[in-house]
């Protein structure tokens, strides 16, 4: 069975976006988290696509736990895990 985790509503979807911009922005910067932003909207390529040919058929939380694994694998090891 496949788990997905999304917001349902309104309100919930704006709390999502501005804890995700909050994010980039504490990891990266301004500038690189609104260039990471703006960079599928160039023209270039399917990101669609490319985000399906990563992922696969996995779920959110599938993914969601694989991060996590890496995050982990990293800072034991200095290295990330090869992608299953």
């Amino acid at each position: 069975m496949r788990s997905e985790t999304h917001p349902t509503e309104t309100t919930d979807a704006i709390t999502l976006l501005r804890k995700g911009w909050a994010l980039l922005v504490k990891q990266l910067g301004i500038k690189k988290a609104t260039e990471f932003v703006i960079l599928p909207e160039r023209g270039h390529g399917d990101t669609v696509k490319d985000i399906n040919q990563y992922w696969g058929n996995m779920s959110i939380d599938e993914i969601h736990s694989q991060m996590l694994s890496r995050k982990h694998h990293q800072s034991q090891k200095g290295v990330p895990p090869p992608r299953t």
